[in-house]
């Protein structure tokens, strides 16, 4: 019983919302939704103003994903040092 239990309650992998994991998932997303908004913007036919402003649009997007990733790492490691600095 206690093997079946241990099996159930053991961790496997990182933890899910480490930096580890956060910060390549949201750079992933900002380059997707860059690349996926770039690649359908010319199906729409916009003019060439609306075209230029949406691909600001979705740039910024993808470098507030990537600071928001970034900003994950920052914060995990300050914590640890944090964590250091009090034992």
């Amino acid at each position: 019983m206690t093997r079946l239990r241990r099996l159930f309650l053991a961790r496997i992998g990182p933890d899910i919302f480490s930096a580890k994991v956060i910060s390549p998932a949201l750079t992933a997303v900002g380059v997707f939704t860059f690349l996926a908004g770039a690649l359908y913007l010319p199906s729409l036919a916009p003019t060439r103003v609306e075209l230029i402003q949406c691909l600001l649009l979705l740039a910024t997007v993808a470098l507030l994903c990537t600071a928001v990733g970034q900003l994950a790492v920052v914060i995990d490691r300050l914590e640890v040092r944090s964590d250091k600095t009090t034992r």
